[in-house]
């Protein structure tokens, strides 16, 4: 019966691993075959490229006060210390003991066998060293350091994501205060040119050349540009108090003073197939797929006995005062086996927590991708047409500028009166208001695009 019992017992343990096999790892998007433009991707100094000296040192401000840069890395830290503990999980646990037992009998229960030479005070003294190791056999202790390996690469990989993204956020914002302070000195001057329109119509009203009614329109106008320009500050301080929030700084810190215009650097979006290697937050995803997937075969595991082996050696003795003694050395060693028959289905609901976290995270890798390409196919798309309007806005105020200069030499003519002047000088501020507004959009998208390209991140 023997025989028959031990293959019994293997073809019970080959049935426990074979009724549960792994998934097929998921298979992510397919990337196009070409963005709709190409072109050379942003290097690792794209904020150079702008020119901007004061950006540079929001960036550094901002790495090094930011409390989402500090979580970040404070995560990859404890990933990096959750593999260290992995890692122990398949090495044999050592440690040393001492300890010191007194005891004495009682002689009243009647269970005691006096005249045997057992004395009544005991004082057993012990010291030590126990081991236990569990053999990884079916590879659940590898699986969970593979899977902590894992994790501690896409932990890696989020901390420079949040340092490109946090880069990023930086200069947008910063542009974006940049093009608020623009655009809230002309709209001073639009306001300051209808308030004055306002008054030579009232002058003509009060002379009697003119009805009341340029004189409300005139009004209405003036306060139009009023709200306008309130609405400018307001734009403003908003944008100025993101951007100190962003880099640490208190509110109402002094923020630099831009130097001279930013340049416009010519970004491209490459190779698709390539953008899954030059973005952080594409690796991350990718990574926690991986960890994933380890974890499903460590529960698949769990469904295999484990195999342990503990043994202990040290003195033992009666007194304590002979512990070192030849006589008093004992040691043990105990191999054990633990076959898992009956947990209600903890296994069973384990494993499919594994399965299910393997299509999440599926899922959200493939989100990711498909993000990936929609924003770099965005910011082109957006780069394209913000290229044309600020060469026609560019134009426009040329024409303008050329119109007001020949308004200026009529009047010094004497063919021309005052609100000619005034009129022109609106249309320049309006017109130079609106290039302003392109000219910094168009640097934000450049932003947004070197971001989307990996900002010159690879996993080398």
């Amino acid at each position: 019966m023997l025989p028959a019992n031990k293959t019994f017992l293997l073809a019970a343990l080959l049935l426990a691993g074979c009724a549960h096999d792994p998934m097929a790892k998921p298979k992510g998007p397919v990337a196009p075959a070409a963005f709709s433009q190409g072109g050379a991707v942003a290097d690792a100094k794209w904020a150079e490229a702008f020119g901007d000296a004061a950006l540079l040192e929001l960036i550094a401000q901002a790495r090094k006060n930011s409390p989402d840069l500090a979580i970040a890395r404070a995560r990859q830290r404890e990933a990096i210390a959750l593999l260290i503990a992995a890692n122990a999980g398949d090495q044999p646990a050592l440690s040393v003991g001492a300890g010191l037992e007194s005891s004495r009998i009682s002689l009243e229960t009647g269970r005691t066998p006096v005249g045997f030479g057992i004395p009544r005070r005991t004082d057993v003294g012990a010291v030590g060293v126990k081991a236990s190791w569990e053999l990884d056999v079916w590879g659940r202790e590898a699986a969970k350091t593979k899977a902590a390996e894992s994790d501690s690469r896409a932990a890696k990989f989020t901390a420079e994501q949040a340092d490109l993204a946090l880069s990023a956020e930086v200069a947008r914002l910063w542009f974006g205060v940049r093009g608020a302070r623009e655009q809230l000195a002309f709209l001073e001057t639009e306001f300051a040119t209808r308030l004055r329109e306002m008054e030579i119509v009232e002058k003509t009203v009060v002379a009697g050349l003119l009805d009341s009614d340029p004189l409300s329109s005139a009004r209405l106008a003036a306060a139009q540009a009023k709200v306008d320009e309130g609405l400018g500050r307001r734009r403003l301080a908003a944008a100025e108090n993101a951007l100190r929030a962003l880099i640490g700084s208190a509110p109402g810190a002094q923020l630099p003073e831009a130097k001279g215009s930013a340049a416009m650097p010519a970004f491209g979006a490459g190779v698709p197939s390539e953008l899954l290697l030059r973005r952080p937050d594409l690796s991350a995803a990718a990574a926690r797929l991986d960890a994933a997937i380890s974890r499903e075969g460590a529960a698949i595991a769990d469904f295999y006995p484990s195999v342990t082996l503990n043994g202990q050696a040290g003195w033992q003795a009666d007194p304590a005062s002979r512990v070192g003694r030849g006589s008093s050395s004992f040691w043990s060693l105990t191999p054990s086996v633990d076959l898992p028959l009956f947990d209600a289905g903890r296994r069973e609901a384990d494993l499919e927590v594994a399965r299910a976290r393997i299509d999440g995270s599926a899922g959200e890798w493939t989100k990711a991708v498909l993000g990936a390409f929609r924003e770099v196919e965005d910011a082109l798309a957006d780069l394209r047409e913000l290229a044309l309007q600020e060469e026609l806005t560019g134009r426009v105020l040329q024409a303008v500028r050329v119109r007001l200069a020949n308004a200026d030499a009529r009047r010094q003519a004497g063919i021309a009166n005052e609100n000619d002047i005034t009129v022109a000088r609106r249309d320049e501020a309006m017109a130079a208001r609106t290039l302003s507004m392109v000219v910094w959009e168009r640097r934000q998208v450049a932003v947004r695009l070197a971001a989307a390209t990996g900002g010159g991140w690879s996993t080398k």
